[in-house]
């Protein structure tokens, strides 16, 4: 089986974006999102527009971007002098985990309010990847029993072990100035054949609709208008299908991790 899970980072980050993702979901190639809830009105955003979506949205925790949801003293080693997540990920520096611990339960906990359930995990500007950071994304996922992004051999083998479902690679590289139907299918095919064929391959995407209050935080914006295009094309899901690929949502990405693992099989993974 060629199972293709398109994935929407950044659900509720501005209205413009949040409505692009629905657009890439209702008449799309994206299956699946996750919602961020540090970015301001981002709860508002996703009561909104995530009631016809249950089932399909996950939690993009952070640790970049916006402001904690505990109050700063209550985290210090994960904010700026003003209170604030850092803006870049290279800016996060000597994280103390049991902060990251806390104020990821409170994300959580606020996404939780919306009325929503999360289907998946993943981090945003794949925080989770950093080494003090990672265990406690895994004890996370592990807890709410939920597939989670693996981004590397090594976190695919500490999810294995930990019983956390994940696809057997993540393509990040959908992104930047060169997103197009050409781009996204020699992404895929090669995803594919590293995979001997057969797997399931994770795509991030970033559709959107570009508005004022994305460029105002963010230097990615008719680059989210572009993906749109290419990922609601009709033309784009003909040719997945005339490679046999069928797409999956999170909880399809549940099921086959489970049945791969009861079935006492090994998969091939190489990263993308």
């Amino acid at each position: 089986m060629r199972r293709l899970f398109v994935n929407a980072d950044d659900f509720g980050l501005t209205d413009g974006v949040t409505r692009g993702i629905v657009e890439a979901m209702e008449r799309g190639l994206v299956d699946g999102t996750t919602a961020m809830v540090c970015a301001a009105g981002a709860p508002e955003r996703i009561r909104r527009f995530g009631a016809g979506l249950g089932g399909r949205v996950g939690l993009h925790l952070q640790l970049t971007g916006g402001r904690p949801c505990l109050p700063p003293e209550a985290v210090p080693s994960l904010v700026t002098a003003e209170g604030l997540f850092p803006r870049k990920k290279l800016d996060v520096a000597d994280v103390d985990p049991g902060h990251v611990r806390r104020e990821w339960r409170a994300q959580l906990a606020r996404f939780l309010e919306t009325g929503l359930s999360p289907s998946h995990l993943d981090s945003h500007h794949h925080i989770h990847k950093r080494a003090e950071v990672f265990p406690v994304f895994l004890e996370l996922a592990r807890e709410l029993g939920l597939p989670a992004r693996a981004l590397s051999d090594d976190m695919r083998r500490a999810m294995d072990a930990a019983g956390v479902p994940h696809a057997d690679v993540c393509v990040t590289r959908f992104y930047g100035e060169t997103v197009d139907a050409e781009t996204f299918l020699s992404l895929v095919d090669a995803a594919f054949a590293a995979l001997g064929g057969a797997g399931t391959v994770e795509v991030m995407a970033h559709p959107g609709r570009a508005d004022a209050a994305l460029a105002a935080i963010s230097s990615y914006d008719q680059g989210r208008d572009q993906e749109l295009r290419v990922l609601t094309d009709p033309d784009l899901a003909a040719r997945l299908a005339s490679r046999d690929i069928v797409r999956c949502g999170p909880a399809q990405v549940a099921e086959t991790a489970s049945s791969l693992r009861s079935g006492g099989r090994t998969q091939r993974r190489a990263s993308a």
